[in-house]
């Protein structure tokens, strides 16, 4: 049965979050999405390790820094409202 966009969109979510709070996961991510996956209990798609293949670990890490600052204690953050059209 195939995942809707909005399911492939969720997981990827739980992954990229967990890669941008864990430095050893991100580097995991890279090296192996799918193993990454299992360690999150999830069998990643073909089409979600490609994704995660291209991701770009300078990239992530500016953005868990940017996350961790001051500001973004400050900041609220809604997944909810974040949209990719």
């Amino acid at each position: 049965m195939p995942h809707s966009n909005t399911c492939l969109q969720e997981r990827l979510a739980t992954i990229l979050n967990r890669a941008i709070s864990d430095e050893s996961f991100a580097a995991q991510l890279h090296m192996s999405p799918t193993n990454a996956g299992k360690s999150l209990d999830m069998t990643l798609r073909i089409d979600e390790v490609v994704a995660l293949k291209g991701l770009d670990l300078a990239q992530l890490a500016l953005a868990s820094k940017a996350l961790h600052s001051p500001l973004a204690a400050r900041a609220g953050f809604d997944q909810q409202q974040v949209r990719s059209d």
